[in-house]
């Protein structure tokens, strides 16, 4: 029997975060690299109910873990490139649960499953003959859900099977809300609902299980900065009261969006501009929250992970 419990996020619909965000890995300035300080470029992260942060780093070929409650704590999970059961290849995505991590070792064309420091390495998932995908989720019940934006579609792996069912898109791109076009990052809740940050599309699509065809629930289609707009969604995480929170690539944002509405907020990189500075970010692609409702983000661009702080007011109900 599985025991291990992906949580829901619990945040006021008014909670707000401090602008100037604090860097928890890789170096404040975007220089890349590979000593333990550095990243380069990294992709999903993810952090555990105690506060551990994961790190995919991408181009190192491993994945960094930091403690953040003592942000020098920082450990290395895997070597590479390779193929062995302790190695990784382009790791992209990766999830975390209270017992577990999982790797998209994208190049190696398998999901690894290894304990939450590393030990105990095996392979849960063999994707060889798939067309690269870039995102995973896994639910409380080991099911494994993978975006593949080469084929524009959605996939569901049942615990323990070697088979798939396409569960979103059409394999074909297109924009009807039969399809998908490049989608990236995926979160699907308690109910089998997916939600999709389809990138190519400048949208989030609602996905409920069984259903052939999806809603656009974010975004109008059309790539912009306007409140109404998403320009390259990557990654998406919904609360406990329907709110999605949306890292856009093209805008280089966080963007809050509330249950049915056609229009969402900047909650963090609102400067408009890309850069370094502690205000901007560079092509983020993945999103968490601690235990608190601080946001980190992972800044593709600049080859760090950034952290803006929840402000003081209670950020949970």
């Amino acid at each position: 029997m599985l025991c291990f419990i992906v949580a829901e996020i619990s945040l006021l619909s008014q909670a707000s975060w401090d602008q100037n965000a604090v860097t928890v890995a890789g170096l404040p300035n975007g220089t890349s690299g590979s000593s333990i300080s550095q990243l380069n470029f990294p992709w999903g992260i993810r952090i555990t109910n105690n506060d551990v942060l994961y790190i995919s780093d991408q181009n190192n070929n491993r994945i960094v873990v930091v403690d953040l409650n003592s942000i020098n704590n920082i450990s290395i999970i895997g070597s590479g490139p390779g193929s062995n059961t302790n190695q990784f290849d382009l790791p992209y995505d990766l999830f975390v649960t209270n017992t577990s991590l999982y790797v998209l070792d994208k190049d190696n064309n398998r999901v690894q499953e290894t304990s939450l420091d590393g030990s105990n390495p095996s392979t849960v998932l063999d994707f060889r003959g798939l067309a690269h995908p870039d995102y995973l989720y896994v639910t409380n019940n080991g099911n494994i859900y993978l975006s593949d934006p080469n084929d524009n579609k959605v996939l569901l792996f049942l615990s323990n099977s070697t088979n798939y069912t396409m569960v979103a898109g059409t394999g074909v791109s297109g924009s009807n809300n039969t399809q998908l076009n490049q989608p990236y990052g995926l979160f699907v809740n308690e109910n089998g609902t997916i939600y999709i940050a389809d990138y190519k599309n400048y949208r989030i699509m609602k996905w409920y299980s069984g259903a052939t065809s999806g809603i656009m629930v974010a975004g109008d289609g059309t790539s912009g900065s306007k409140s109404t707009q998403l320009s390259h969604p990557t990654q998406i995480i919904v609360d406990s009261n329907d709110y999605m929170y949306i890292s856009e690539s093209g805008n280089s944002r966080i963007t809050r969006w509330p249950p049915n509405s056609t229009y969402g907020e900047c909650i963090a990189a609102c400067t408009g501009t890309t850069g370094t500075a502690s205000t901007q970010l560079n092509e983020p692609h993945s999103l968490a929250f601690d235990s608190d409702g601080s946001l980190y983000v992972s800044d593709t661009g600049n080859n760090r992970t950034q952290k803006f702080q929840i402000l003081p007011y209670n950020s949970k109900y």
